[in-house]
C-alpha cells in the first residue's frame, strides 16, 4: 500500500464531508515495521487502509480512532515488546508512538497538507507533540511561495519550523518525517516534508518498457514515456502514464526534466539515446539509467564527449548497464532491477 494512496482516500473523506480519522507514526524507539511518516485512514466503519506495523496495530489504532474527539488530537503508545499487551510475538520489539486525529471540518492546515500531498506539490507540516499529548492540536503548514498556515504556538517556534522547511525541501528528494527536539522553548516537534512527487521518465515505448512503466507507477512515481515513433508513442500501450511523441530536436524543450526526474534511457538506437542522454544531462536530473552493454555504453561516452555534452569524466548519474545486479534477463525483471535502483538513488539523496 503506497502512502499516497492512503493521503488520498484521507482527503477524498475530507472533500466530501465523510468523518474518519488519520493515525501517523510521529516517533519510534527501538525497531518496527514501519517507520516515521507511516500513516493509516481509518474510515467511519472502522475499515483501515495502511500499515502503521506488520498488521497488528491497525485494529488498535482503528478502535481508538472511534471514540476520539473532534480537534482532540491523541498520542497511542504502543510497547510492541510487551507481549502481556498483545502477546503477538512480534518480530521487532520497540515503541511506536501514532498520532490519531479526525479529519477536520473547513480549512485547517491538516486538510491543506492533504490538498498538496495528493497532488504531488512540495510541503511541509508540523504538529506539536508536546501539546498533541495533552489532547492540544497546534500545527502548521509550510508552502512555498504562500503565506504559513496555522500555528505551532508561537512565532518563534514557527519560524524555526519554517527555516528548517524550507531547508529541507530545497534538497529533498524523497519524504522525509522526522521528531525534531532542539527547538525553542523545548518544543517537540513532528515534521513532515514531502518534496514535489518524483517522476520515471522512459525515452523509448518499447515493448520492454511496458513493464517498467506498470512497476514505477506502482510504486508512486508519475510516469512519462517519450518516443519519436507514433505507433509505439499509444497511450493504449501505456495506460494511466503521460505519454509524449515527440521529434527527436524537441527532446532538449522537456521543460519538465529536473531535480525529481528519474530517465531510463531505452530506445535502442544511437540518434534516439543520445537525443535523450543530452536532453536529461542538460537538465541536471538525479539519475539517468541507460540500458546498454559495458560495449555500447563506452560507445555512447565517446558520442557524448565528441558533442561536448560531458566532459573527461564519467558522469555520476549515469548508471550503465541500468539497473542493480541481480541477473535480469526478461523485461520484467530488468524493469525489477531499475526501479529498485531508481529507488536506491532516490532514498540515499
Amino acid at each position: 500500500m503506497m502512502q499516497q494512496q492512503v493521503i488520498r482516500a484521507a482527503l477524498d473523506a475530507w472533500r466530501k464531508g465523510v468523518p474518519g480519522a488519520l493515525g501517523t507514526i510521529v516517533a519510534v524507539e527501538g525497531s518496527a515495521y514501519q517507520r516515521e511518516g507511516a500513516s493509516v485512514y481509518v474510515a467511519p466503519g472502522g475499515g483501515v487502509l495502511g500499515l502503521v506495523s506488520g498488521g497488528c496495530l491497525e485494529s488498535e489504532v482503528a478502535g481508538e480512532a472511534a471514540d476520539l474527539p473532534m480537534a482532540e488530537p491523541r498520542i497511542l503508545r504502543y510497547d510492541t515488546s510487551d507481549e502481556s499487551i498483545f502477546g503477538y510475538g512480534m518480530g521487532c520489539p520497540g515503541i511506536v508512538d501514532v498520532l490519531l486525529e479526525k479529519l477536520p471540518s473547513g480549512d485547517t492546515p491538516l486538510g491543506r497538507f492533504l490538498n498538496r500531498f495528493a497532488d504531488g506539490m512540495p510541503v511541509a507540516r508540523g504538529v506539536r507533540l508536546d501539546l498533541a499529548r495533552q489532547g492540544v492540536m497546534r500545527d502548521i503548514v509550510y508552502i512555498p511561495g504562500h503565506a504559513n498556515f496555522g500555528s505551532l504556538g508561537n512565532a518563534e517556534i514557527d519560524a524555526a519550523f519554517v527555516g528548517m522547511a524550507e531547508e529541507q525541501l530545497r534538497g529533498a528528494r524523497a519524504p522525509l518525517a522526522v521528531r525534531l527536539q532542539d527547538m525553542p522553548q523545548d518544543a517537540e516537534i513532528f515534521a513532515w516534508i514531502v518534496p514535489a512527487e518524483a517522476e520515471c521518465v522512459i525515452f523509448g515505448a518499447t515493448d520492454d518498457a511496458q513493464p517498467l512503466a506498470r512497476l514505477a507507477l506502482e510504486l508512486g512515481f508519475k510516469v512519462q514515456v517519450v518516443d519519436p515513433r507514433p505507433h509505439l508513442a499509444s497511450p493504449d500501450r501505456f495506460p494511466h502514464a503521460d505519454v509524449r511523441c515527440l521529434a527527436l530536436k524537441d527532446y532538449s524543450e522537456l521543460s519538465e526534466l529536473g531535480s525529481q526526474s528519474y530517465v531510463v534511457v531505452m530506445g535502442h538506437q544511437v540518434e534516439r539515446d543520445l537525443a535523450a542522454l543530452t536532453a536529461s544531462l542538460r537538465a541536471k536530473v538525479p539519475y539517468i539509467g541507460l540500458l546498454s552493454s559495458e560495449g555500447r555504453r563506452q560507445s555512447m561516452l565517446g558520442h557524448l564527449r565528441d558533442l561536448g555534452a560531458i566532459g573527461d569524466e564519467d558522469p555520476a548519474v549515469l548508471h550503465s548497464p541500468a539497473g542493480i545486479r541481480i541477473g535480469a534477463r526478461t523485461p520484467e525483471e530488468i524493469a525489477l532491477s531499475i526501479v529498485a535502483e531508481i529507488c536506491s538513488v532516490r532514498r540515499s539523496a
